[in-house]
């Protein structure tokens, strides 16, 4: 977390500055001065669709749950390519948006060349690495309900061999990946766990094809971090985990559960602390003890899972919960 004191934008100071002014010429009127800021309006970039049922998905509800709960506006952009994200968020910047989502790790770098010419608005960039007085960023500690589902998929798979298959190795994706092994090992030291690397955000195709190859290899238990390994699950016959929403309606025989994310909460909070002028350039988490990481229901497919298997997991559930189990976050690569 960042402790640097809370900053104020030039917009706001300016604002400050001219209602002290006033309170000066009208001393009488001391007390009942006030500077109102314009209606915020919030803005969000997404890689892909938003009808992914995935990471944009998420990033999309959160969105809309702030609008919701703050009766605020807000706006959004999907299939933003990096090349062109620094420009779409300047077009936000520049139409009065004071906080602007860039919900890709990619958009970072972007996102800092846009904030450095607009300090009176706010960033949030999703799993970035680097901040500045006005960029902010927040993870989606999803690793910690991995673990659960590795737990989960080790108690299901009959081959002993799993398959996991993500975008690109960001920090969050290696991280999913780290903790969805060291569950799985807690239930089966000797499971063996593939891995296969897309290279793009947003490849059903190739993430279906990667999949079945893994699933031709022996795994017989997926998880499905990028959008078609679900397709590949239905297609062989073999269980997957899904992520972010409740994915088993893409599979109801195949998705065993998922990995909820629920971004609401944290989007209401930025944009409730711009409001306040509270504000802070900080990395932002939400997980399971905030309410905001879950597993979604079984839909039945919790009997190819041993009893015994359900009850560790649901006691890790409660023990990350209470803070008395804490899911290694490693961000480590992997080939």
């Amino acid at each position: 977390m960042n402790d640097k004191p809370m900053m104020i934008s030039k917009r706001r100071r300016l604002k400050l500055l001219a209602a002290l002014a006033l309170s000066v010429a009208s001393a009488p009127l001391l007390a009942s001065v006030a500077w109102a800021a314009d209606p915020l309006k919030v803005a969000m970039i997404l890689p892909g669709p938003i009808n992914d049922n995935d990471w944009n998905a998420g990033g999309y509800a959160g969105l809309q749950a702030a609008a919701k709960n703050l009766g605020i506006e807000v706006a959004y952009s999907e299939n933003v390519a990096d090349a062109d994200a620094e420009r779409v968020m300047r077009d936000y910047a520049s139409r009065g948006y004071g906080l602007i989502f860039a919900h890709s790790f990619s958009y970072g770098d972007a996102t800092l060349a846009v904030a450095e010419d607009f300090p009176d608005v706010d960033f949030m960039a999703g799993t970035a690495q680097n901040l500045a007085d006005n960029v902010g960023t927040y993870d989606n500690p999803d690793y910690q309900g991995a673990y659960l589902t590795g737990m989960l998929s080790a108690g299901a798979s009959k081959s002993g061999i799993i398959g996991w298959v993500g975008g690109n190795p960001a920090p969050n994706m290696l991280a999913n990946y780290h903790a969805w092994t060291a569950g799985a090992k807690e239930v089966n030291p000797d499971v063996t766990v593939m891995i296969s690397w897309l290279g793009s955000w947003f490849d059903p195709p190739k993430a279906k094809e990667a999949a079945i190859a893994q699933v031709e290899q022996g795994a017989d238990v997926l998880s499905a971090q990028s959008v078609g390994v679900i397709d590949a699950a239905v297609e062989k016959k073999v269980l997957v985990i899904g992520a972010v929403s409740d994915q088993n309606h893409l599979g109801p025989e195949a998705v065993l559960t998922s990995v909820l994310w629920d971004l609401g909460p944290l989007v209401t909070e930025a944009a409730k602390s711009v409001i306040e002028d509270r504000w802070e350039s900080k990395t932002w988490s939400y997980g399971i003890k905030e309410g905001s990481i879950r597993l979604a229901d079984f839909h039945g497919l919790d009997a190819n899972i041993s009893p015994e298997v359900l009850k560790a997991a649901e006691a890790k559930f409660e023990a990350i919960k209470a803070g008395d189990f804490v899911v290694p976050h490693d961000t480590s690569m992997v080939e």
